[in-house]
């Protein structure tokens, strides 16, 4: 009797292991179903004005782009036609249908982006504007159509920083910043180790990278200074 008791002892035991477990797994993928959600407009993503979804699927589909989806054909016409930005959990996905620099536009679907200073957003994204066209056309003239490919593969590698600050122009278009000097030397103003340390890379092209700018933004705390 005494053996059959711990038997069932175990048992039980075993069991509600097991729903805790399961508990738990519900417990961690409600947040994520919950925290869905995106805005309209610039406007609104400063505001705080956030309409809920149900839940996100997110598809990498090459550097730095995304497809979002929510098996709602009419929900998911509004995400890529009209939302300007769209978060799942503490990730935000930016809109790039309606992003201009230099009057250059960015290939459909969503980036990833960080929230930077009080009314700012910053994105990584491939280089584009009109140096990129201007040396994609250079070597189209002088190597032929392979040499404009294989220039503008070389440049697409190039991860650099752009800046949102403001909202959409009547047209619906939002222009955008890319992170340079100039920029840099007002977003650092005052820190001159931080200046030594952006300069200290000669190359004026490297020096405009991502890889290199993020980790000067994050010292200066740029990216703490976000109101929650």
């Amino acid at each position: 009797m005494v053996t059959y008791r711990r038997k069932m002892t175990r048992k039980r035991v075993v069991i509600n292991k097991r729903i805790l477990a399961l508990a738990t797994i519900i417990l961690m993928a409600l947040p994520a179903c919950c925290h869905c959600r995106y805005c309209i407009s610039y406007e609104d993503f400063l505001e705080g004005r956030w309409e809920p979804i149900d839940t996100i699927v997110v598809k990498k589909q090459g550097k730095g782009n995304y497809t979002l989806t929510t098996g709602n054909k009419a929900l998911d016409k509004t995400l890529n036609k009209e939302a300007f930005i769209v978060m799942q959990a503490d990730t935000m996905y930016l809109n790039c249908c309606n992003l201009r620099y230099e009057n250059t536009c960015f290939p459909s679907g969503f980036t990833r982006a960080m929230r930077i200073g009080e009314r700012s957003l910053l994105f990584v994204n491939r280089k584009i504007g009109r140096e990129v066209q201007d040396r994609v056309l250079t070597a189209a003239v002088v190597f032929g159509a392979l040499g404009a490919a294989i220039s503008a593969g070389s440049l697409s590698k190039q991860q650099v920083c752009y800046l949102i600050s403001w909202g959409a122009n009547k047209k619906g278009l939002i222009s955008i910043r890319m992170i340079d000097d100039a920029l840099i030397d007002q977003m650092i103003a005052g820190r001159d180790d931080l200046h030594d340390e952006y300069y200290a890379e000669e190359n004026t092209n490297k020096r405009l990278f991502a890889s290199h700018i993020i980790p000067i933004l994050e010292k200066a705390g740029l990216f703490n200074q976000v109101r929650r």
